[in-house]
């Protein structure tokens, strides 16, 4: 046996050993008690910053349209440690998140395979069945790794839109593993396609409707998704109904980055909203890193970056470990100046560092 081969076998065994360990702990009976803690009934999913003719936290903002508007999102929204995945990038549920304020969430939709990860697990998302199946899942490059059951999410996001009228949000899917007509029907048959928004005009670019006007529709719910062949059938009008292809509509930052640099390209004015992809992972093993949270979700962090953006202010930001720092906060003191007419980075953040939060 030659030294690479030997090197090779030995790492393959502590992978199969780590693995081994991994799955007894994702999958172990008490996984039902310690995991999955997500609220998930009408009184639970309360918005906390809930009021009387508010459109998503704030009066300020109804008769803003929805690219004027900055949304909290979080990215990797399914990935939380409180529902035991492995390299979480948030320490609490999606569900928690919308209540606290974030009105967009990433989810990546994948298929799982009941014979790779075993019948525990296959259990905890479909319920009983017959090993070997395979089945939608939201996860994070593999269902090992963590998974949630889409029929609970988007269940638990139905039922946060039905007790809080005057919420509107967006969902960014990323879709692997060929999962989109899952996800499509996944998405009708938990019901919330009857608050999904959907343009006449199909994929084309053009004006978007103010908070307001989606929430006297009854239509708010946005959905992005890109991945499993969205790339190329959205240019011939055939994307599944009421999803709009994320790059024809979102331009973003890099990820792992401290600057305002549009992603691949210059910025695009035909492009109407700008992600800010607000994370910085471990830098050794590239994986989320909940130490960096203080200091980038703080106020100042935030601050200093959008001062940066000198071009075009981002009207989305995503972060990981969202129920660390002050993200919630930030975004409300932009809001606040968006809506008092301010509406590029010259003339927001100034009126921002004088009255906000540090």
């Amino acid at each position: 046996m030659g030294p690479l081969r030997c090197i090779s076998s030995s790492l393959l065994c502590a992978g199969v050993l780590a693995s081994a360990g991994y799955c007894a702990y994702r999958y172990g009976p008490w996984y039902a008690q310690s995991g999955d803690d997500s609220p998930g009934t009408a009184s639970d999913l309360t918005a906390a910053n809930a009021c009387e003719g508010c459109c998503n936290g704030l009066a300020s903002s109804c008769d803003l349209r929805v690219n004027e508007v900055l949304f909290p999102m979080v990215h990797n929204a399914m990935s939380s440690r409180n529902d035991l995945f492995a390299a979480y990038n948030n320490i609490e549920s999606l569900e928690r998140a919308l209540v606290a304020g974030y009105r967009g969430l990433m989810l990546d939709s994948c298929i799982c395979d009941g014979t790779s990860i075993g019948q525990e697990a296959q259990n905890i998302i479909r319920g009983e069945g017959d090993k070997g199946e395979s089945y939608l899942g939201f996860c994070h490059t593999t269902c090992l790794a963590g998974v949630r059951d889409p029929a609970k999410v988007l269940g638990n996001i139905k039922t946060f839109l039905d007790v809080n009228r005057n919420e509107v949000l967006m969902i960014e899917f990323e879709v692997i593993d060929g999962s989109l007509t899952q996800l499509h029907s996944a998405i009708d048959e938990s019901g919330l396609d009857q608050y999904v928004y959907t343009r006449s005009e199909g994929t084309a670019t053009g004006e978007w409707p103010t908070l307001q006007s989606l929430i006297d529709a009854n239509t708010r719910l946005i959905i992005f998704a890109h991945g499993d062949g969205m790339d190329y059938c959205c240019e011939s009008d055939t994307c599944p109904e009421g999803m709009f292809y994320t790059y024809d509509h979102i331009e973003q930052t890099n990820w792992n980055d401290a600057t305002c640099d549009v992603m691949g390209e210059d910025f695009d004015s035909k492009i109407d909203f700008f992600l800010m992809n607000h994370w910085m992972n471990e830098p050794e093993t590239d994986l989320p890193f909940e130490g960096n949270a203080d200091e980038f979700n703080s106020f100042n962090s935030l601050l200093e970056r959008f001062k940066l953006c000198t071009e075009r202010m981002p009207n989305i930001v995503a972060v990981d470990f969202w129920s660390i720092g002050d993200v919630l906060d930030f975004v409300k003191e932009v809001n606040q100046n968006k809506a008092g007419g301010s509406t590029t980075a010259s003339e927001t953040m100034p009126a921002i560092e004088e009255g906000g939060e540090n």
